[in-house]
C-alpha cells in the first residue's frame, strides 16, 4: 500500500483537527467547484437511531489521477491552483490557493477517503486516497481497477458514534452554506449544489439587488448595452469576495482587487459587460490591464453605494431606537468626546443589529450596557457583547476588530485616560491639602501603590516600565546611606512594627527601560508627606546616587540614571540647590551618568497637568470639584485614603502584609 508523507511538521497539521464541521464541509465543496464540477451533492448518512454516521460528497468535476494525487497530497502550503489563474476546463474563478482544503477533512472523522475518476476514454483511471486522523502526516494512495463512468470525485468520511454534529443538520447548514456560496452560484448558474436533498438557491439570501450606473469612459459609453455593476446585498454574510468581472450573461470570468469586507453589510459587486462575451481565456486575464479605466469606474461606484447604504442602515437602526425611547443620546451640546462616543455607539449597534433582542425591555438593557461600556472602556466592549448578544462568529470578529481599529474608540479610550489622570491628580491634591489626611497618609499600603500604578507622573515612558530584579542587590547594598527607615518597594511586605502594623518608612521605587544599546533607570524616593526635606535628606540621596553609579556593575554601562526625591514641602536651606539658574526647577545635581531631582508633589502635579492640557482642551474637560470628590471617593474605597485617623489605625492594624486588596488595579492607563 503506497504511502506519501506531508512535507511539514505534525504540530502544524494538528491545527486542522479542530476545524468546525460546517467550515470543513464548505471547504470540501470549494474543492469540488475548483475542479469545475457542475453538480455537487452532499449526502448525510444516518444510523438506525437517526444520528449522523457519515458524510458523502460527490461531484462531476475533472477529478484527479494517481500521479496527480502523489504530486499534490504530500504538499503543504502549495497547490496546483497557484500555477494557474482560473479553473482548468471552465475558466472559473478559483477559491483555494493555500493547499490546505483536504486537511480540513481530518476534523470530521478518523478515516476520510477520496475516490476519483480522471481522464477520458481508455486513459481514464480511478484513484483512492485515504487519510488517518491518528497519522495526520500520512496519505495512502492506491491506483484502483480501470474505471468506468464519468470523471468526478467522491469523498466519504465516517462520523464517530460519540460525535453530535448538530451544525451539519440541514435546518442549520443549508442557510449558512447558501449564504457562503451564493455569490458563486449567482455568477455560475449552471452549478447546482444539493445538501441532503435541499438545493442551495442564492435567491433565498438576497436582501436587495440594484444595478449601479457607472461614470463610464467615452470608449465604453457608446456600447449598445453599456457596462454596469450589479450590486447584490446579502441577508447573511457571504465569503468575503472581490469585484467579479462577468460577461453580458452575468457569468463570472475573473475576480479583481482586494476582498470586500464591511462590518455593516455583506455584498458582492458584479461588473457586467457584453464586450466580454466572446473573450478567450488569455484575453480574460488581460482585462485588468486592457480595461483598467472601466474597473476604476466600477470600484468608485461600489464605494459610493456602500457609503450610502451604510448610512441608510445605521440611520434606520438609530431611528428605531429613538422611536422606542431607548436611544441614549439626545444630540444636544455634546462635547467632542461624547460625539465620538455617540458615533461609535451608532456603529456598534448597527453591526450588532441582528443580535439585538426582539422585545423592548431586554433590548433596552442591551443598549444601556453598550453605552456604559463605551463610556468607561471601549476595549471591554466585545466581552460585554459576548455576554448580552447572541452574536455569530463573524459578527463577533467584526465588532472586536471595529473597537480595536476605529479611531473613535481610540478617542474615547484616550478621553477616559485623560479624565482618570486629571481626576487622580485632583483627588490627591485634595488629600495632601488637608492636614489631617496628609498626616494620616501611610506610605506602604496607600501612597506607594498609588504612585506605583501611576508612574506616568514622572514621564509617560515610565508607565510601561518594570521593576528590574537585578537592581535589588545593588540598591540594597547602598540603602544604608538613606537612613534606617527606608525600604525598597519589592521588600515592603517585611516592613512591620512590633505590633504587626505597617511601619512608617520612606520607599525607594526603581524601574528600568531600554535595550542593549542604552538603558534608562528611574529611582524614586517617596518621603512621608509630614517630613520637610532639607540639606540632610538631599546629601543622603546624593551620596546614595553616586555610590550606585560608581558600583562596578554599572560604572561603565551605557545608560542614564534619574533619581527623584519626592516630598510635600522643602526647607529653605536647599532652595539654592534646587533653583539653579542654568537648570529646571528641582534639578539639584547634574552629572554625566545621572541626574538628581528634588520635587514637591505640587511640581509633579503641575508638570503632569501641563502635559495633559492639550487633551484637556480637546476633550472640553475641566476637573471640577464634583469630579475631584468622585475620584476621592474611589481612592477612599481602593486605598483607604480620607478615612478618619481612628479608621486609618483600624485599617492599618488589619492590613494584609502591607498590600491592600485591589492594589494591583490601575487608576490610569496609557494614552493610545
Amino acid at each position: 500500500m503506497p504511502e506519501v508523507h506531508l512535507t511539514v511538521g505534525e504540530s502544524k497539521i494538528k491545527q486542522f483537527l479542530n476545524k468546525k464541521p460546517l467550515e470543513t464541509v464548505e471547504e470540501l465543496i470549494w474543492n469540488c467547484l475548483d475542479a469545475d464540477a457542475r453538480t455537487v451533492s452532499i449526502e448525510l448518512e444516518r444510523n438506525p437511531a437517526g444520528a449522523l454516521s457519515g458524510i458523502v460528497i460527490t461531484d462531476d468535476g475533472h477529478g484527479f489521477s494517481f500521479d496527480e494525487a502523489n504530486e499534490y497530497f504530500p504538499e503543504y502550503g502549495d497547490t496546483w491552483k497557484k500555477k494557474i489563474r482560473a479553473s482548468r476546463t471552465r475558466n472559473r474563478i478559483l477559491h483555494g490557493r493555500n493547499g490546505e482544503g483536504r486537511l480540513f477533512a481530518l476534523s470530521l472523522g478518523p478515516d476520510p477517503t477520496w475516490e476519483s475518476v480522471a481522464g477520458s476514454g481508455d486513459d481514464r483511471t480511478r484513484t483512492r486516497v485515504r487519510g488517518n486522523r491518528l497519522r495526520p502526516l500520512v496519505w495512502n494512495i492506491d491506483l484502483m481497477d480501470a474505471a468506468g463512468g464519468s470523471p468526478g470525485t467522491q469523498f466519504r468520511v465516517r462520523i464517530p458514534d460519540e460525535r453530535r454534529l448538530r451544525s451539519l443538520e440541514p435546518e442549520s447548514a443549508v442557510p449558512r452554506l447558501t449564504a457562503r456560496l451564493s455569490f458563486y452560484l449567482l455568477a455560475y448558474p449552471e452549478v447546482t449544489i444539493t445538501y441532503d436533498g435541499y438545493t442551495l438557491d442564492p435567491r433565498d439570501v438576497i436582501e436587495q439587488e440594484v444595478d449601479l450606473a457607472l461614470e463610464l469612459p467615452p470608449e465604453y459609453a457608446s456600447d449598445p448595452n453599456p457596462p454596469k455593476v450589479r450590486f447584490v446585498e446579502w441577508k447573511e454574510r457571504v465569503a468575503d469576495q472581490k469585484l467579479l468581472i462577468c460577461n453580458g450573461r452575468g457569468e463570472g470570468l475573473l475576480d479583481y482587487g482586494s476582498p470586500y469586507s464591511y462590518s455593516i453589510l455583506s455584498f458582492t459587486p458584479y461588473l457586467i459587460a457584453e464586450r466580454f462575451n466572446e473573450l478567450s481565456p488569455r484575453e480574460v486575464h488581460m482585462i485588468p490591464m486592457a480595461d483598467a479605466s472601466l474597473l476604476h469606474s466600477a470600484i468608485l461606484a461600489v464605494r459610493r453605494h456602500v457609503t450610502q447604504r451604510q448610512r441608510e442602515i445605521s440611520s434606520n437602526v438609530v431611528s428605531q431606537l429613538q422611536d422606542e425611547g431607548i436611544y441614549p443620546y439626545d444630540g444636544k451640546d455634546l462635547s467632542e468626546t461624547e460625539e465620538a462616543e455617540r458615533q461609535t455607539f451608532d456603529l456598534v449597534v448597527t453591526v450588532a443589529r441582528s443580535a439585538l433582542a426582539n422585545k423592548l425591555v431586554p433590548r433596552k438593557f442591551q443598549v444601556e450596557l453598550i453605552r456604559a461600556a463605551l463610556e468607561n472602556d471601549p476595549s471591554d466592549l466585545h466581552a460585554i457583547l459576548d455576554n448580552v448578544l447572541a452574536l455569530s462568529d463573524e459578527e463577533r470578529a467584526d465588532l472586536t476588530q471595529l473597537i480595536k481599529d476605529t479611531h473613535l474608540a481610540h478617542v474615547i479610550s484616550s478621553a477616559k485616560t485623560v479624565v482618570d489622570r486629571l481626576n487622580f491628580i485632583s483627588a490627591l491634591r485634595n488629600v495632601l491639602a488637608d492636614t489631617e489626611k496628609r498626616n494620616a497618609l501611610r506610605e506602604i499600603d496607600q501612597l506607594h501603590p498609588m504612585i506605583a500604578s501611576n508612574l506616568w507622573l514622572f514621564g509617560e515612558e515610565w508607565h510601561f516600565s518594570q521593576t528590574e530584579q537585578g537592581l535589588t542587590s545593588v540598591l540594597a547594598q547602598h540603602l544604608s546611606r538613606l537612613g534606617q527607615d527606608v525600604a525598597l518597594e519589592n521588600r515592603l511586605q517585611s516592613v512591620k512594627r512590633d505590633d504587626g502594623r505597617s511601619g512608617r518608612v520612606d520607599i525607594v521605587m526603581f524601574r528600568g527601560i531600554g535595550d542593549e544599546h542604552h538603558t534608562q533607570r528611574l529611582v524614586v524616593e517617596l518621603k512621608r508627606p509630614s517630613l520637610r526635606v532639607g540639606s540632610e535628606e538631599l546629601e543622603q540621596v546624593k551620596s546614595y546616587a553616586r555610590a550606585i553609579v560608581r558600583d562596578p556593575q554599572y560604572k561603565h554601562g551605557k545608560g542614564k540614571w534619574k533619581f527623584v526625591l519626592v516630598t510635600y514641602d522643602i526647607a529653605p536651606e536647599i532652595e539654592y540647590d534646587i533653583r539653579q539658574e542654568d537648570r529646571e526647577p528641582g534639578h539639584a545635581d547634574k552629572q554625566r551618568d545621572y541626574d538628581l531631582w528634588v520635587l514637591t508633589w505640587g511640581q509633579i502635579f503641575d508638570d503632569a497637568e501641563r502635559k495633559l492640557r492639550f487633551f484637556q482642551k480637546r476633550l472640553n474637560y475641566e476637573a471640577t470639584e464634583e469630579r475631584a470628590h468622585g475620584s476621592l471617593a474611589k481612592l477612599t474605597e481602593e486605598y483607604g485614603i480620607g478615612l478618619s485617623r481612628k479608621r486609618n489605625e483600624q485599617a492599618a492594624s488589619g492590613n494584609t502584609n502591607g498590600v491592600v486588596p485591589g492594589q494591583a488595579r490601575r487608576i490610569g492607563t496609557a494614552i493610545d
